[in-house]
């Protein structure tokens, strides 16, 4: 009965030494205008940084919403390592309530998302050497080429069952093992 168990004790060891912990996805770390900001002129551009290196998602990587339910143009939207950035039409902002929605493609090949709300306290002011946009575009213009700086790797990392069901067999291999040597 002690070598079952010590067998089984063993068995148990060995295999979870070499589970891996499971991979966590890419969390913002920061951005720029950073949540609960209050702006006296419209961002420019929008910064997000994350804690590892993320890609553009399938849809709309960055959009924005102002006071009155309409979206804000957003163009130029790109993944460089660590931080997505995209350029805002700054005119089409006006003064109020924002918010940011965005999303990004963790390195395991999901895709993360959230919100960032900012005020903004002065309305745009359209330039006058520029002509007011025709309409209001609905989404994000994405560009999905990988950039030239960096490549992205596909996921190393094998999931947490395949390592328990090889940890499973190991043990029901020993525990056959030993059961078959005492007969």
């Amino acid at each position: 009965m002690t070598r079952y168990f010590s067998a089984l004790v063993l068995a148990l060891l060995a295999a979870t030494a070499v589970v891996v912990p499971a991979q966590a996805h890419a969390e913002l770390k920061s951005s720029t205008p950073a949540a609960g900001a209050a702006l006296d002129a419209p961002p420019r551009h929008v910064e997000l940084v994350f804690s590892e290196t993320i890609g553009l998602p399938d849809g709309d990587a960055v959009t924005i919403t102002g006071p009155d339910g309409a979206k804000v143009p957003v163009t130029q939207v790109h993944a460089v390592d660590k931080t997505i950035t995209a350029t805002i039409d700054a005119s089409a902002a006006k003064a109020g309530a924002h918010t940011i929605a965005w999303a990004a493609k963790s390195d395991d090949g999901d895709t993360v998302s959230g919100t960032i709300a900012f005020t903004m306290t002065v309305a745009a002011q359209p330039s006058s050497s520029a002509a007011p946009p025709s309409s209001v575009t609905a989404s994000a213009t994405v560009s999905n080429a990988p950039p030239s700086t960096s490549t992205t790797a596909e996921s190393g990392g094998v999931p947490i069952w395949v390592w328990l069901l090889v940890g499973l067999v190991g043990v029901v291999g020993v525990v056959l093992l030993v059961s078959r040597r005492k007969q």
